[in-house]
């Protein structure tokens, strides 16, 4: 490794201490840099490198393909870039304790394997293998502040040893103090930056809709075009007992409004007192009889998801959570890592997990009181029980209303509701259910706006409701009757309108989705990353053996006593020593050619090439250079006619030599 002495350990230590594990992290650094003080080497081939670059590959691939169907993006690919190091380790061990120097570039690029040009392109792996045990330790950071002085540090470590001996170590210190300041300064921007995207557009950002903030909800109101409806299956669902036709699974709920955006007001989520082993998660004390149960196959991207829970849950089941937490109006948030996970909601009749209203749930804006006010008085919701007053509020949106993805440039007068409720009566669901919640409290009527799905797309293939982003819906909660009852005002020809838009690829999407929950269910049960990294160690210590036992049975490779890889032509015991090419090493040694240490033979050639006498071509050492190394390398050794032919091509060229040496001295 071309790397000063200890920067490899220490790009592993700062993996460990971003990861936790250390153990892997201290074993990684002994195999990277042990190799600076111990004796021993392996002869190293190029051949042996491309099969090593070939099972590395495979094994990335592998892996990859695990974590996505386990874990899913964007998390699979955080994870991915976690463990790439160890994922490679073998290519780096493979140089640490070889002969080589460098490695051709057509270990890594197979298309180059086929020709002859590749041999002038070679490469250390010191500083690129610690290139990526520095980006998986940023793949692992937590937003920690010591991970960027740890990387500042090994940068500084590393620029050091190149650092320009011509220039003042002062100037130098000043410049590198002001490189890492401003780097600092582009750490704290992009981090800013992105809190600012996930506030202002977390659509971009939410893994095809199925993040759901339960202390805000920002709605399309007033936006002028067409909403993006997408195709992406979020959940799966399986259905025991009456359950309600269309199902509205409900994720959040929020009792204050202003400016376009939906608030959870005094309602912060608090643990839910964990059950004994064994016992479901209870959300309310309701004793009755269970009359129905809904199974939910659902996905995380980045984990501690809100659940997907019909209404009247009192409990949930089949779920091992960290730890659950609820609020007053009946959101349900999970303590898990990202990737696929199922529940199981039981449903009774009666109390549910959702509390009493309070004086949010009647709370209009000061800018919308005048318009549903009025509409109130004329519709006499206030002289209406509020189960009458319901009533007169779905004829209300019933008459004359429709469903629309797309909103027309507005009056300019008055608010995107007025225009809404005055003239368009055009709009999605945010609008009717926004609406119908000012409306009825307008009446006196308590009310809350929910979020969620509607599931009432149903999957012969997969036994089941599939839920797609575009299935995602806002509806109303009122409180009538002493309970919180559903009210969904938006036209019941949404889900048709928008099913209407589905893409013609959506078929083969679907099918492949199905593929990959299938294969996601299996690898569920081992989904919790530190599973996963106890099982990936298993498997390297499987590895580590079966490497060793094939480095052990060519031990003939093996090389004691030497640090680099220039072989020893004077050991006649060696495998391949009275190979003739070392005969033309020594020639073109004394003409000033000479080999340097640890140098393959194929880069020396293409290095002394362009400065051969005149009428010799490197060229035509290349063939005794291939055999030369089969012959001092592999196991196998050369067959007697490729033995000979060696001997005939090397005496050949040993011959040429004197006539065209003196023909260049002359000159």
């Amino acid at each position: 490794m071309n790397t000063p002495a200890g920067l490899l350990a220490a790009a592993c230590a700062l993996w460990g201490a971003q990861t936790g594990f250390w153990l892997i992290a201290a074993t990684a650094a002994i195999a990277l840099e042990a190799p600076r003080v111990i004796a021993l080497r392996w002869n190293v081939e190029q051949a042996h490198f491309n099969r090593l670059s070939d099972f590395c590959s495979v094994l990335v691939v592998v892996v990859g393909g695990y974590l996505y169907f386990t874990f899913g993006n964007p998390r699979a690919l955080m994870l991915l870039f976690q463990w790439l190091p160890l994922l490679l380790l073998p290519l780096a061990a493979a140089q640490a304790w070889g002969n080589l120097r460098e490695v051709d570039v057509a270990a890594f690029v197979w298309t180059l394997r086929k020709g002859g040009s590749s041999e002038r392109y070679a490469l250390n792996l010191g500083f690129p293998c610690l290139a990526v045990w520095v980006v998986a330790a940023a793949a692992a950071n937590t937003s920690g502040q010591m991970f960027y002085a740890g990387l500042a540090a090994l940068a500084s470590w590393a620029l050091w040893s190149a650092r320009p001996r011509r220039y003042p170590v002062v100037l130098w210190v000043v410049l590198l103090a002001a490189s890492i300041g401003a780097g600092y300064g582009v750490h704290q921007g992009l981090r800013w930056a992105q809190a600012w995207l996930e506030d202002v557009v977390p659509q971009w950002l939410g893994a095809s809709g199925s993040s759901t903030d339960p202390y805000r909800s920002r709605t399309d109101l007033g936006h002028i075009g067409e909403l993006k409806q997408d195709d992406a299956i979020v959940l799966r669902v399986r259905t025991e007992g009456a359950v309600d036709r269309p199902l509205l699974l409900h994720r959040a709920s929020y009792n204050g409004y202003f400016g376009g955006t939906w608030f959870a007001r005094n309602a912060p989520l608090l643990l839910v007192h964990p059950p004994e082993a064994g016992a479901p998660w209870a959300l309310a004390d309701n004793p009755a009889p269970e009359s129905a149960r809904v199974t939910v196959f659902d996905y995380s991207p980045r984990g501690n998801p809100v659940l997907s829970l019909p209404r009247g849950t009192v409990e949930v089941r089949g779920i091992k959570p960290l730890g659950l937490r609820s609020n007053r109006l009946g959101t349900v948030q999970a303590e898990l890592p990202p990737g696929y996970f199922s529940y199981i909601a039981a449903l009774r009749p009666g109390p549910d997990a959702e509390a009493g209203p309070g004086e949010d749930d009647l709370r209009i804006p000061q800018n919308e009181r005048k318009l549903f006010g009025e509409i109130a008085d004329r519709l006499g919701l206030g002289r209406l029980p509020p189960a009458l007053a319901r009533e007169a509020v779905e004829r209300f949106f019933a008459s004359g209303f429709r469903y629309a993805t797309y909103q027309p440039t507005g009056s300019g007068g008055g608010s995107s509701l007025s225009d809404f409720v005055l003239r368009t009566k055009a709009g999605h669901c945010e609008y009717y259910a926004t609406a119908t919640v000012l409306l009825l409290r307008a009446g006196g009527v308590p009310a809350r706006y929910a979020t969620g799905f509607s599931a009432q797309e149903y999957s012969t293939l997969e036994d089941a409701y599939i839920v797609r982003v575009r299935h995602a819906h806002a509806w109303v909660r009122a409180w009538i009757g002493g309970a919180w009852i559903e009210l969904d005002t938006t036209p019941s020809a949404w889900a048709a309108i928008e099913d209407g838009d589905a893409s013609w690829w959506a078929p083969v999407s679907d099918l492949w989705a199905w593929v990959r929950f299938r294969l996601a269910r299996i690898g569920a049960g081992v989904r919790d990353e530190d599973q996963v990294a106890a099982i990936g160690a298993g498997v390297a210590c499987l590895l580590a053996l079966w490497f060793g036992w094939r480095l052990y049975r060519q031990r003939q490779l093996m090389m004691f006593g030497k640090r680099a890889g220039k072989p020893d032509a004077g050991n006649s015991n060696a495998q391949g020593a009275d190979s003739e090419l070392f005969q033309i090493e020594r020639l073109l040694s004394q003409a000033g050619f000479a080999r340097a240490e640890g140098e393959t033979v194929m880069a020396w050639l293409a290095r002394i090439g362009d400065r051969l006498p005149a009428g010799l071509d490197a060229g035509t050492l290349t063939p005794i250079a291939r055999l030369h190394n089969r012959y001092r390398f592999d196991p196998l050794g050369l067959s007697a006619p490729e033995r000979a032919q060696l001997r005939a091509l090397a005496q050949q060229w040993l011959e040429s030599w004197p006539r065209l040496h003196s023909r260049s001295g002359a000159e």
